[in-house]
């Protein structure tokens, strides 16, 4: 197999990103793959405390051989988030047309390099597959029917904690934002911007005010301006340990964003022919729907599947009726 490359980008977590190399060394195919690992670089006005995270963070980094070819480029200044995926992926991805990303905060499978490499062969002439994601919206929050065969599904919006692209799919993406205001004009682009979530077109508007320092949402509406999708695992391949307060664009509470990436399988059955699954997707779009159920349909809900039936009150919002 034509191996993909790896990135991870990490900042001020030391331990964190321990836990991510540790267990990244563990999967299948880490003897054989090259790995590059981008440190960003202190802000201007970071404390001595910051500083030493900094420094710490990056002899974690150098404190093993992770994969079989590990390269380290250290950034002398703070890009932020979003500068350093978008500068790092660009600068691989132009070398060996694909990558695989993690950032310094998630647990992979031991399947996790399998699935993501399967996954880019697999899809390579896709026309119609923009990106490959090891994580998903959390299972007991989204549902995949008993009944649906793939262990993967079709999704309007990509995930960004672990996942992989090719040369010509990224460079697709407009990352300057010129094009919003004409796109917010069209209502009905908007609606359908919006079917992978009530917050997509929000989160456009807080990037354009600098209010947040995100790629992941022009990577999204990418997806959408292509008519693209992104390949989803309905079983996650990466934990995301994170959401502790400790990193700069996430919160304290964690809970909904743990997953067991031992239920991971591993040789799991992609889908051959991309269809838009109307039940994962109603699924999809209910979990960011910003119209929640009330008390007493949650309260049915926990007691039906407490006696091991379906929840009876899943659809909030139908894109599929």
């Amino acid at each position: 197999m034509d191996l993909s490359p790896i990135i991870v980008f990490c900042y001020n977590r030391p331990w964190h990103v321990e836990q991510t190399l540790e267990a990244l060394s563990k999967n299948i195919y880490a003897d054989e793959s090259v790995l590059y690992v981008f440190c960003d670089g202190p802000k201007d006005n970071a404390s001595e405390e910051q500083i030493k995270k900094i420094k710490d963070t990056r002899i974690v980094v150098r404190k093993k051989q992770w994969c079989k070819e590990v390269h380290i480029i250290e950034a002398e200044k703070n890009k932020g988030l979003a500068n350093s995926i978008i500068d790092g992926v660009t600068r691989v991805i132009e070398k060996y047309g694909k990558v695989i990303v993690l950032e310094d905060d998630l647990i992979t499978s031991p399947y996790f390099l399998k699935y993501m490499n399967e996954a880019l062969c697999f899809y390579d002439n896709s026309l119609g597959v923009m990106s490959i994601s090891a994580n998903r919206p959390p299972i007991k929050k989204m549902i995949i029917p008993k009944d649906y065969s793939y262990d993967v599904f079709a999704s309007l919006r990509p995930f960004s904690t672990g996942w992989a692209t090719w040369i010509d799919k990224w460079n697709k993406v407009d990352w300057s934002l010129d094009y919003l205001d004409d796109f917010l004009k069209q209502s009905k682009e908007v609606e359908a911007f919006n079917r992978g979530g009530d917050d997509m077109t929000e989160m456009l508007l807080l990037q354009r005010d600098k209010k947040i320092d995100s790629w992941a949402i022009r990577w999204a509406f990418a997806h959408f301006k292509e008519h693209c999708i992104g390949i989803l695992p309905c079983v996650p391949y990466v934990d995301n340990i994170g959401f502790d307060g400790t990193g700069v664009h996430s919160g304290s509470d964690d809970k909904d964003f743990r997953n067991n990436v031992m239920n991971a399988p591993m040789n799991p059955k992609l889908i051959n022919i991309l269809y838009e699954d109307d039940r994962i997707i109603n699924a999809f779009a209910n979990y960011y729907s910003k119209c929640k159920r009330p008390f007493w349909k949650k309260t049915c809900n926990w007691l039906a599947r407490k006696f091991g039936m379906d929840s009876p009150f899943t659809i909030k919002k139908k894109i599929y009726e």
